[in-house]
């Protein structure tokens, strides 16, 4: 049942905050700054606080979809002031995308519930499942604007980050994979694409890289990235310097993360000792050094052609084998919620939401891991 209800009073002040009201709760949403650059990192803020007390309540928020920004959900807390008085908080992370005014909008929803249907929610098998039943408000609430400042440089990176490499060896032979690795430490905006190596003439170059965390915070997603490259070649070659543009919100300063370039030594292999007609101990000797030395960096290159070639498929496999186990590893209801709303929303889990709030306000912890039984099932 949908309904909306009540007179809307706005008041804006700066940092912009929109408070309103209706007959069954108040809300303000509120943003930390009114102006932003391009990918800098904005903190929004949603509060809702119960005003009928006869029923249980749950609030549900929703940012809208648009290119104009990227958002995901930091923490939802729900705190219970006293009996059937709830107060619930969303914090959310933007990060604005385009230069101009943009409107961040929500779908806000209050769901009431008697003590009834709390007490019979998910109960029984999957075949005999009972949801919650609840009537549902759906209230319009004023956009937060953001007016976007476009950077006077280009940059690959928004945010403070530092950047540091690390070489093996400087000299190998022809048969040899020279591994570099560059390690990106900070706090800011996630450039998914960055690389610090595309290629090098005269090399076969394999790469791949991992996030050892990638967290979001309210400042930005906080990054521990590296990169690996293994590089094979015939002739000395160069690996390039590394000049990674990059501004600083918080220090309103342009900056470059840096990397030395290496010249790298390529010795190569006298294959004729394989052939001498005169045998000799150490002619044997030779003959077996130098076919370890071949036979080691065959392998080592179809291993690398290998992992180039079926990387992707081993990758697939590898998720298909992970899959669902952000939802597998959640400790409690309000992981599993922000798990369900970053990760899942698309799926139409909201059932599952329900119930997952109905057990924070039932503290039940059988109730939860039935909850996650019945959910991974039910994506499986």
């Amino acid at each position: 049942m949908n309904k909306h209800l009540g007179n809307i009073l706005l008041l804006l002040i700066l940092p912009v905050i929109l408070f309103a009201t209706n007959k069954q709760a108040e809300f303000s949403l509120s943003t930390n700054k009114t102006s932003a650059y391009v990918k800098e990192a904005v903190e929004i803020t949603f509060v809702a606080k119960q005003l009928e007390h006869n029923d249980v309540m749950f609030f549900f928020l929703e940012p809208k979809k648009s290119d104009d920004y990227e958002i995901k959900l930091l923490n939802k807390k729900t705190t219970e002031l006293s009996y059937h008085n709830y107060t619930t908080t969303f914090t959310y992370l933007l990060f604005p995308l385009k230069e101009k005014k943009i409107s961040v909008d929500f779908d806000f929803t209050i769901k009431v519930a008697s003590d009834e249907a709390v007490a019979q929610v998910f109960q029984g098998s999957r075949d005999n499942t009972k949801w919650i039943e609840t009537i549902d408000t759906d209230v319009a609430i004023t956009p937060i604007n953001i007016d976007v400042k476009k950077l006077a440089h280009n940059v690959d990176l928004v945010g403070d980050f530092t950047l540091s490499s690390k070489l093996l060896k400087n000299k190998i032979t022809e048969y040899d994979a020279a591994n570099i690795s560059y390690k990106l430490l900070g706090t800011g905006y996630k450039n998914k694409h960055l690389t610090m190596l595309d290629k090098i003439k005269n090399t076969t170059l394999f790469s791949q890289h991992h996030d050892a965390f990638s967290i979001a915070t309210k400042d930005g997603y906080k990054i521990s990235r590296e990169y690996s490259y293994a590089i094979v070649a015939k002739e000395n070659f160069t690996i390039p310097s590394i000049n990674i543009k990059a501004y600083s919100p918080k220090l309103n300063k342009y900056y470059t993360l840096s990397a030395d370039s290496h010249n790298i030594s390529v010795e190569k292999l006298d294959i004729s000792a394989l052939t001498d007609e005169k045998e000799s101990p150490t002619t044997k000797m030779l003959d077996k050094d130098l076919l370890q030395k071949i036979l080691g960096a065959v392998v080592l290159f179809f291993s690398g052609f290998f992992t180039a070639k079926y990387y992707p498929y081993l990758l697939k496999r590898r998720k298909k084998k992970r899959e669902f186990q952000d939802i597998k590893e959640s400790k409690d209801a309000n992981e599993l919620i922000l798990i369900l709303l970053n990760n899942y929303k698309d799926k139409g889990l909201h059932s599952f939401i329900d119930a997952l709030e109905i057990q924070k306000y039932k503290k039940s912890q059988k109730s939860f891991n039935d909850i996650k039984k019945q959910l991974l099932k039910e994506l499986m």
